[in-house]
């Protein structure tokens, strides 16, 4: 209810209303955050990486609009890029174990449905997203596990992203912090998703070099926010 109360906010209203929101949205979430207001702050990830629900015509909107107010901090929610489609190589037959047999993607993906523990862990390395996204739905997998996946180096593109778009997953502030400082988590959604964590994850991401330069400024705009707003 509440994904889809926002979704048709940012969808229907006008572009330079849902800047100004939105603006109000993380400033609360840094310095007067509730229960609600986290979670709004934390299903803009999923609604504003749907682009079946927000198009482009009303990103490009809510983009220029952002721009035109020096909102920087909302214009970067807007960037977006098509996920990749499953590739060859991703579907292409591979073992679980150096030794093992190679397994189909089918058969994996069978696997992902089950409860062995040693098969899940192994299919967390897996680089088709087909078979994360199933992963993600199995009760056997728990928090600990997709942390691990979200904060493994290198990572499979796909794994992050299918993670990132998890709306499960995502509520989980360990899932949260570890996709936001893995470098390999694609930019636009390391963009919305740090607005989400708590100020001293914020500035210790601000200050980490290791991660990409838009990420960064980002957070240090949060930091700021927090500093004018307190005082």
């Amino acid at each position: 209810m509440r994904r889809r109360v926002l979704a048709e906010f940012i969808a229907q209203s006008p572009a330079d209303t849902v800047v100004e929101t939105l603006l109000q949205l993380l400033v609360a979430s840094r310095v007067q955050p509730t229960p609600s207001i986290e979670k709004a702050v934390e299903l803009l990830t999923p609604v504003l990486s749907d682009t079946d629900v927000i198009s482009y015509p009303v990103r490009c909107d809510i983009y220029e609009a952002a721009k035109r107010a020096g909102c920087d901090e909302i214009a970067c929610l807007m960037f977006q890029l098509d996920p990749d489609d499953p590739s060859d190589e991703a579907a292409a037959p591979r073992p679980l174990t150096p030794r093992g047999r190679p397994l189909s993607l089918g058969e994996r993906k069978s696997l992902a449905r089950g409860q062995r523990r040693d098969a899940l862990m192994a299919l967390m390395r897996d680089p088709h997203a087909d078979v994360i996204e199933i992963l993600l739905d199995n009760p056997h997998v728990t928090e600990r596990d997709v942390v691990t996946a979200a904060s493994r180096r290198p990572a499979p593109a796909g794994t992050l992203e299918t993670i990132a778009r998890s709306d499960k997953w995502l509520a989980r502030y360990g899932v949260r912090r570890a996709l936001v400082r893995n470098p390999g988590t694609p930019q636009h959604l390391s963009l919305r998703i740090v607005a989400s964590l708590s100020t001293p994850d914020v500035k210790s991401i601000a200050a980490d070099t290791k991660l990409a330069d838009g990420l960064r400024a980002q957070a240090r705009r949060l930091v700021a926010y927090t500093r004018r707003v307190v005082h």
